[in-house]
């Protein structure tokens, strides 16, 4: 499940089918945990996310590229000297 932390809005933003997903998570961990396996709430998986990123974010952390100039997007990459 992709979940986009907003550190300048303070928010989370999370798919439109999330519960469905969670609800998922939840059917395999009962079904490979059995009945007495603790299901997950949305903030306890988040967490247990979060930690797991912050614990391997030598090796797990992703930068994003840098975003192109609206001048080489709109001449599909060339600029205009170039055309």
């Amino acid at each position: 499940m992709r979940v986009i932390l907003d550190t300048d809005k303070k928010t989370i933003t999370v798919p439109w089918n999330y519960t469905t997903k969670l609800e998922e998570i939840n059917r395999m961990v009962k079904e490979y945990g059995g009945d007495n396996a603790k299901p997950k709430t949305f903030s306890g998986f988040l967490d247990e996310c979060w930690k797991f990123a912050m614990e391997h974010s030598d090796t797990n952390l992703k930068t994003a590229q840098k975003p192109k100039k609206d001048d080489d997007r709109k001449s599909g990459g060339k600029k205009a000297a170039d055309k």
